[in-house]
């Protein structure tokens, strides 16, 4: 199974809407071999100025809501190889309003170039 770039910024694993819900599993593809603790810090601050974001979470940032807790709507990320993976489920509107907020944020983060 390919990788499927959907932007030049990320792709998708999973993304279904139905009913007006979104779910999804993206990975941004940031480059954290180009990430430094000033990078990482910016990171975090991008991360509290999204959309419903808890700060009470079980162990991954999350926005929204919390999947652990077993949450109907949510957002949650962590940082794997392939780059900042987010999966969730809300109402699209929530999504498409986190969404732009999100890639406003990190428009100046280093990310892998694939071709």
């Amino acid at each position: 199974m390919g990788m499927v770039v959907e932007d030049e910024h990320y792709y998708n694993n999973r993304y279904i809407v139905v009913t007006d819900i979104v779910e999804f599993d993206r990975v941004y593809m940031v480059d954290e071999c180009k990430f430094n603790n000033k990078t990482y810090e910016e990171l975090r601050i991008v991360y509290e100025k999204l959309p419903s974001y808890m700060k009470c979470k079980t162990s991954l940032p999350c926005w929204y809501g919390d999947e652990e807790k077993g949450d109907k709507y949510f957002i949650s990320v962590s940082f794997e190889m392939s780059g900042l993976q987010f999966r969730g489920r809300l109402p699209i509107s929530d999504f498409l309003h986190w969404e732009n907020t999100f890639n406003e944020l990190i428009k100046n983060f280093p990310f892998i170039k694939y071709q």
